[in-house]
């Protein structure tokens, strides 16, 4: 069959179609088929697909076409519907012949018209960027019609785009579409049987959770047929997406992205950011998605056999938390030369206040050394959505500005501590301040819980860990001082006006600030865990105690090693968990302490190290 007959059958179809059309309008089908989709009214649609008789099922096929081209109605609500209508058998059918019909329009949309798809602009920008990764467009359909988040246009779209026969497109779209189809009929006959009361709902969960498991495995298997083993271990790693979805299902918060500059940077080039919350790497990667980077993670993640396999598929560099690390330097050099963008927080821990921990000193000398063009991203809203010291999430309005783009020369050609001045302000943040601006609100009844373990001082009685919390009130249970959060997360109107959290925390500074110079002089039991990186089995457990001064750090216990000291200069700082643990490395080697009294005091221990590293760089 030549051409010209061909695009005469194809325009045949399409006038079937648009008087079809036509007549659903006429009969306001349409209309009330959205209604019931607007509603998610199942029995409503299956209802008039009954009532059409025989049409019921072109109608069905009909749609299912035409969602795929102008992505007018749900393909699962249709599906789902079609099922709750139909034997399944008869509706994976019918729903598939429509999949293929809407396929083939595509196909010969984009051959022979050069159709260029609005609606699908978006999607394919992201299936590109998957697909330039692997070697078998076929295998990349196969698994984005596992993906429910890609409509099946879009990726009908892309294979139209790409240099595949008909044949293969049109086999490829049938059978791709079969899993996502018996999904929803599955869905469709569950609630039909839920409503006559012939099904519990936790067997359908039971069955969901079992069917999503086995899609999950295929697309993986999918996954690794598609995708060159060349790109294991690097951001280009079939998984590196599976993660980028693992963070949204935990993520509340959509990000608002504000490029104030052009960032016309070729990769490589390296990415720095605050780091007000876990989800940082989400939130930042995202913005300036489809780069891919990889990241420098705290070595902490790889403790775990399967955790590290994992972590290394993608990429990410292993780094030892305010500690020299050969290993990250070799790495990261590796992951520049192969091409690759790298993220990192220069603050190198969570922020304790809503404000920016300053860069650490090596920083800048760890950029010198890179040679690289710098990207640095402010973050701001998620410190309260999600800080350190709270175990829930709550909703917050989150948003990320490009502060400032740092070419290659001027890298070279700034000093270290210039280099590391505009770090520290272009990561400089104050979430309390954001929230008042925009008048974000949060109506949660608990603002304050986990509070207790960053305000361990009362400024009324002096008396430290005696504070409590309890709702959206932080209450002193020596002598009943009280402190409220209001909507805004603000401070209610307090005898001492303090207005929000770093202003407490500025209080406990100046109160340790006043010890150091009357001089430190603390210790206190713990239960200590020593990680092993190699083999999780091998972690020594055991109980010891800490001790701090102005000088040393100091630990006494009953390990292998029985007792270690940190001169304060070289410790840098004491990374902490509020309310659980603090930790130092010694000897390349993890130790985590757990006071087994006053967990509040961790916040304690790390601020004094903290206070006395500035006395020092104050005093040099």
């Amino acid at each position: 069959m030549n051409k010209k007959k061909k695009q005469k059958i194809f325009i045949s179809v399409i006038v079937i179609l648009i008087l079809l059309c036509l007549f659903l309008f006429v009969d306001q089908i349409f209309i009330d088929i959205i209604k019931c989709q607007i509603n998610n009214d199942f029995d409503g649609m299956r209802q008039i697909i009954i009532d059409k008789g025989i049409i019921g099922i072109i109608l069905v096929i009909f749609l299912e076409a035409l969602q795929m081209i102008a992505v007018i109605f749900s393909a699962e609500f249709l599906q789902t519907a079609a099922a709750m209508s139909y034997p399944w058998y008869i509706a994976l059918i019918i729903c598939d012949i429509g999949v293929l019909i809407g396929a083939s329009a595509i196909y010969y949309l984009v051959k022979s018209f050069k159709f260029d798809s609005s609606i699908f602009k978006n999607s394919s920008k992201k299936i590109n960027q998957v697909s330039k990764k692997s070697v078998n467009i076929q295998m990349i359909m196969y698994l984005l019609f596992l993906m429910p988040i890609v409509p099946f246009g879009a990726i009908c779209y892309y294979g139209s785009s790409e240099n595949i026969s008909y044949k293969k497109y049109a086999f490829t779209c049938a059978t791709g579409a079969i899993p996502s189809i018996l999904s929803s009929i599955f869905l469709g006959k569950a609630i039909t049987l839920i409503i006559f009361d012939q099904l519990s709902i936790w067997v359908l969960l039971a069955v969901v959770a079992i069917i999503m498991v086995f899609l999950f495995t295929l697309s993986t298997i999918l996954i690794s047929k598609a995708f060159p083993k060349e790109f294991k271990n690097t951001p280009d790693s079939s998984l590196y997406m599976w993660y980028f979805r693992v963070f949204r299902l935990l993520c509340k918060n959509k990000v608002k992205f504000n490029k104030k500059q052009n960032l016309e940077l070729e990769a490589p080039f390296l990415i720095l950011s605050n780091h007000p919350s876990p989800y940082d790497v989400y939130y930042t990667t995202r913005s300036i998605y489809p780069e891919r980077p990889t990241f420098i993670l705290n070595r902490y993640y790889f403790r775990k056999k399967l955790y590290k396999k994992l972590l290394e598929q993608i990429g990410v560099i292993p780094k030892k938390l305010f500690s020299p690390d050969m290993e990250t330097i070799k790495k990261t050099l590796k992951t520049i030369k192969a091409g690759y963008s790298v993220f990192m927080c220069p603050e190198g821990r969570l922020g304790i206040d809503g404000r920016n921990y300053p860069s650490t000193i090596e920083t800048g000398k760890f950029i010198k050394q890179l040679k690289l063009p710098i990207l640095i991203l402010n973050i701001r809203g998620a410190y309260i959505a999600k800080p350190k010291w709270r175990k829930k999430q709550m909703k917050s309005k989150v948003r990320v500005d490009v502060s400032r783009v740092i070419t290659k020369d001027e890298v070279l050609n700034y000093s270290v501590e210039e280099i590391n001045d505009i770090i520290n302000e272009g990561i400089k943040y104050n979430d309390f301040e954001y929230i008042k601006e925009n008048n974000i609100q949060f109506k949660n009844k608990n603002k304050a819980c986990g509070l207790e373990n960053v305000m361990y001082y009362c400024p009324k009685c002096h008396k430290e860990h005696t504070i409590t919390s309890n709702n959206n009130t932080l209450t002193c249970t020596n002598c009943g001082f009280k402190l409220s959060i209001d909507i805004n997360y603000q401070f209610e109107e307090n005898e001492f006006n303090i207005k929000n959290l770093p202003e407490y925390y500025d209080l406990l500074r100046q109160y340790e600030q006043e010890n150091i110079k009357r001089g430190i002089d603390m210790s206190c039991e713990v239960r200590v865990v020593k990680f092993n990186f190699t083999k999780s089995s091998l972690n020594e457990k055991g109980y010891g105690k800490c001790y701090l001064n102005n000088n040393e750090f100091r630990f006494e216990g009953n390990l292998k090693v029985k007792e270690f000291t940190h001169n304060i200069k070289d410790l840098k700082a004491l990374a902490f968990g509020c309310g659980e643990e603090f930790e130092c490395y010694y000897d390349n080697e993890l130790y985590y302490f757990y006071p087994t009294t006053n967990r509040s005091q961790c916040t304690k221990w790390a601020l004094i190290v903290d206070e006395l590293q500035n006395n020092g760089e104050n005093n040099e």
